[in-house]
């Protein structure tokens, strides 16, 4: 029998202090708090001695997620992998007190200090043991490289490759670590000239790969929609959507997803402020006689983990019904960054043509 107790956990810890984020001029990402550097995100481990119980010997493998929920509060979920759809072991929210996040419910009894997860369960009238370490998952596509022929759209230096998608110069900023971050509109409601809003590539493309890396703040006073809200647009019209997701479900209009279109195949996304990848193959439509006979196409990982296997864009993933019913592009067009008014932050941004 595979026991716990025999594991050694090889992973390497990567989390980093507060003062690597003090890039941005902004308190969303400067004032964060103790708890969310050094509790929040995944875990991995298992179960440990020799337990009695048929259920941990048959699981030993135990994992966790550690959500920002508010100010101080966090939603923890235990489960058999990190695939926050499959159905959790054990879910509850919690504060954090003296530093710790302590839980002693249904049987669980852990406690949550930093970067690690130590406490036990009751199976019958077993008490077994489990310890769960943090581990920032980073992704395989992280920091990859440029192939032959691809275009650079953002080394860190400049925005030359791209323009506002009204053609002003960008007003977005670039940061000392050298990425981009949004410089939102709903921030600068009275600055004239303007500042803020979407921008998009001065190319035109049409078959593409493409490779992005990205990340969202924590912004615990926000939710839903609200919160690490962008995206990622090919030809101007279908989104790749970018959302703090991080255990959520997955759902159409979360990361991963092909907004209002197609729902992520699993939920692959990182907690706030650690950096994640996107890599997309996309094939515009194939017209004959100016009449579409294929529509686009686009594969998408996320984190190197498949969550959109080449599927078929029937309609422009818009909020509106009536705006999912616009033309296929029928010419190449530009990629987009949607200024959604949440401070993301964008690096290692090429492309290349099909």
């Amino acid at each position: 029998m595979f026991r716990m107790s025999k594991l050694i956990f090889p992973l390497i810890f990567i989390f980093i202090s507060a003062n690597a984020f003090a890039q941005s001029k902004s308190p969303i990402w400067n004032d964060v708090a103790k708890a969310d550097l050094e509790l929040m995100g995944d875990y991995v481990g298992g179960w440990l001695g020799e337990p009695e119980s048929n259920w941990p010997n048959n699981n030993p493998r135990l994992f966790a997620q550690v959500v920002n929920a508010g100010v101080g509060i966090y939603d923890i979920h235990l489960m058999q992998d990190l695939n926050r759809r499959a159905q959790p072991e054990f879910s509850t929210r919690a504060n954090v007190k003296r530093d710790k996040i302590t839980v002693k419910k249904d049987g669980w009894n852990f406690v949550i200090s930093k970067d690690k997860i130590e406490g036990s369960r009751m199976f019958g009238e077993e008490e077994v043991n489990f310890l769960l370490e943090r581990d920032p998952r980073i992704s395989p596509t992280m920091g990859k490289k440029p192939p032959q022929g691809a275009i650079v759209l953002f080394d860190g230096s400049d925005f030359d490759e791209w323009e506002h998608t009204d053609g002003r110069a960008v007003t977005w900023n670039i940061l000392a670590d050298g990425s981009m971050e949004i410089e939102p509109t709903a921030e600068n409601r009275d600055a004239d000239p303007k500042i803020g809003g979407g921008i998009q590539t001065k190319r035109k493309f049409g078959d593409v790969k493409f490779h992005m890396e990205f990340r969202y703040p924590v912004e615990p006073d926000r939710s839903g929609q609200g919160r690490g809200n962008s995206g990622l647009f090919f030809q101007g019209a279908y989104e790749a959507q970018v959302l703090n997701s991080y255990g959520l479900e997955g759902f159409w209009n979360q990361l991963g997803a092909l907004y209002k279109h197609s729902a992520p195949l699993v939920n692959a996304a990182r907690a706030p402020m650690i950096w994640q990848t996107y890599d997309v193959t996309y094939t515009a439509a194939r017209f004959e006689e100016g009449v579409v006979v294929e529509n686009p196409r686009i594969t998408v990982y996320l984190n190197g983990t498949l969550v959109q296997d080449d599927v078929e864009l029937k309609h422009h993933t818009a909020h509106w019904q009536n705006s999912r019913e616009d033309p296929v592009p029928d010419e190449p067009g530009p990629i987009m960054l949607q200024d959604h008014s949440n401070r993301i932050q964008f690096r290692n941004i090429w492309i290349k043509e099909l």
